[in-house]
């Protein structure tokens, strides 16, 4: 899912930023972004390896305990692949959702009545909180315009859990606006276009992430690694042609 939401981010809002604003060498930022846009394809096949894997694992582990006489293994993989066509469709909305912040971002930047790139931080974060608050109320009473992924939690549930989840939180959320303030900081000197386009490697430090920490890939096939390689190569390529680009 976050693969083709943001390469669809990618492409897209790098194309329209660079219409706004056409800031850096194209011959090099388009290359660039195309390069990238492939180590999200070459990120997605090697997480399509892996849950290939795992179902094939997990398959075998029913018929086991069917020959066994056994209870078989109940999973929900039937109503989840029966919703398969509806998460594409989210997934690519949400990417081009993504893709006309940047665009947006950098209109309301230019010229010299434009906002400063803090401003348009406030207004980003602020923008963020209403949505997001929209988002959980609506789906409180029941209007889930994006689909669940847990049960309706009340607040005093919410306000019961452990501080340091919450502390998790928060600390994911304060990363995550540094990161978007330091991109719209750069968009001056480097172009919005540029610096979106370098924002949106994202996939390279989730990986990282996925092996080190979260260890995803334990038990993944040989394909899935090598996938994963030219993940590295094709995303560390178009880093140096974006920076060259500048």
């Amino acid at each position: 899912a976050f693969p083709l939401c943001i390469g669809t981010a990618l492409v897209m809002g790098t194309v329209l930023t660079y219409l706004v604003d056409p800031k850096g060498d194209p011959k090099l930022i388009f290359p660039g972004v195309l390069l990238a846009f492939l180590g999200v394809l070459a990120n997605a096949r090697a997480y399509s390896l892996l849950q290939r894997e795992r179902a094939a694992t997990n398959a075998g582990l029913r018929t086991d305990a069917e020959t066994a006489g056994e209870e078989p293994l109940t999973e929900e993989d039937d109503s989840s692949s029966n919703s398969f066509t509806r998460n594409v469709v989210i997934c690519v909305a949400g990417g081009l959702l993504m893709s006309c912040w940047s665009p947006l971002s950098a209109q309301g930047l230019k010229g010299p009545h434009g906002l400063s790139p803090y401003f348009s931080f406030l207004f980003f974060t602020a923008c963020g909180t209403v949505v997001g608050l929209g988002i959980i109320v609506g789906q409180q009473f029941g209007l889930n315009c994006i689909p669940r992924v847990g049960p309706i939690t009340s607040i005093k549930e919410y306000l019961q859990l452990p501080i340091l989840l919450h502390g998790w939180g928060f600390l994911g959320g304060s990363i995550w606006a540094v990161g978007t303030g330091a991109n719209l900081v750069s968009g001056q000197p480097l172009g919005p276009a540029l610096s979106y386009a370098l924002g949106q490697t994202a996939p390279l430090v989730a990986v990282l992430w996925g092996l080190g920490f979260y260890r995803e890939f334990d038990g993944a096939p040989r394909q899935a690694f090598l996938f994963l390689i030219l993940m590295f190569a094709l995303f560390i390529a178009a880093i140096a042609l974006l920076c060259l680009s500048s």
